[in-house]
């Protein structure tokens, strides 16, 4: 398995889920690391989702990431 990298943390499982989508939509395989935690302890400000993604496709990922972001 390649090495995963987080390129987003998301205070609200909700955001994390439309950039999970978006990713995906590419062929860009996600995993949400602490998504049932934030759930859980949903409001409390120390709980993030984090977004991961595999090494090899981070770069194409973040340029994602930042075409949502402008």
């Amino acid at each position: 398995m390649a090495e995963l990298v987080t390129i987003a943390e998301f205070h609200n499982v909700n955001e994390s889920y439309i950039l999970k989508t978006r990713l995906e939509s590419e062929g860009i395989r996600v995993y949400l690391l602490d998504e049932n935690v934030n759930n859980i302890l949903s409001g409390l400000s120390f709980t993030s989702v984090k977004l991961q993604v595999n090494l090899n496709d981070s770069f194409k990922a973040m340029d994602i990431l930042y075409e949502e972001n402008e």
